[in-house]
């Protein structure tokens, strides 16, 4: 399994088994939830262009946010471009007209199991399964407070914290210790970061957001990929 991270928050490039698996990719300079007003954030660092990267098998979309489900972005990929998520989110896509082949989560070329929060207004905590003969994943890229987490070779999560008003949703981003939690509940062998660049934000969520970044690290078992950089697990 190789691990390329595409930019410093949460898209990738994964191939398992063979398969070419693009993940939550947004590569435009900002991205807006519902108006700018209410918040608009921007990319620090350049983003790759969309021919640099290898055509993937399918794409897989985790969260209907925009930056995880980016429209101006998915536009710029073949319509012919398998397109995996849950109900919810295919249906978001398909009313762009763009995408040919809409794939549901137990429909997909690999194993993939969504794992959702008993609370139906928690939107954000999912975590995804993701197996194969070469090993097991749980991607969680805003964390997830599931319990009953299987075990995985790989965990791939934020260890970032991100805390909004209860209001606008609360804890966004779970943060580092409720990573390692995660990581030693899934017994995992390497846990890779995921959604924490620091962005910079505009409008009203971003004057309400509280932000902690950890970006060092004493166990070597953690990875905290640079944009480009592909982690491999043999």
């Amino acid at each position: 399994m190789r691990f390329t991270k595409l930019n410093d928050d949460s898209s990738w490039l994964w191939e398992i088994n063979g398969i070419r698996i693009l993940v939550d990719p947004w590569f435009t300079h900002s991205q807006v939830d519902l108006f700018p007003w209410f918040s608009e954030q921007f990319h620090l660092n350049e983003q790759p262009e969309i021919e640099q990267i290898p055509r993937p098998d399918f794409i897989f979309i985790s969260h209907p946010f925009t930056d995880h489900c980016n429209k101006e972005t998915l536009l710029q990929f073949s319509k012919d471009i398998p397109i995996v998520s849950n109900d919810n989110i295919l249906k978001k896509i398909n009313k762009w007209g763009h995408f040919q082949n809409l794939i549901k989560l137990n429909k997909a070329p690999i194993s993939i199991d969504e794992m959702k929060p008993k609370s139906k207004l928690d939107l954000v905590h999912s975590a995804f399964i993701l197996k194969s003969s070469e090993g097991n994943i749980l991607y969680a890229p805003h964390g997830t407070n599931l319990k009953g987490l299987p075990e995985v070779n790989v965990i791939i999560t934020t260890v970032s914290k991100y805390k909004l008003p209860f209001w606008l949703g609360g804890t966004v981003n779970l943060g580092y210790e409720k990573a390692i939690d995660n990581f030693e509940l899934c017994e995992a062998d390497w846990l890779l970061c995921t959604h924490d660049e620091q962005k910079i934000g505009k409008g009203l969520v971003e004057r309400l957001a509280r932000k902690n970044y950890t970006t060092f690290f004493d166990d070597p078992r953690i990875k905290l990929l640079k944009t480009g950089e592909t982690f491999e697990l043999k």
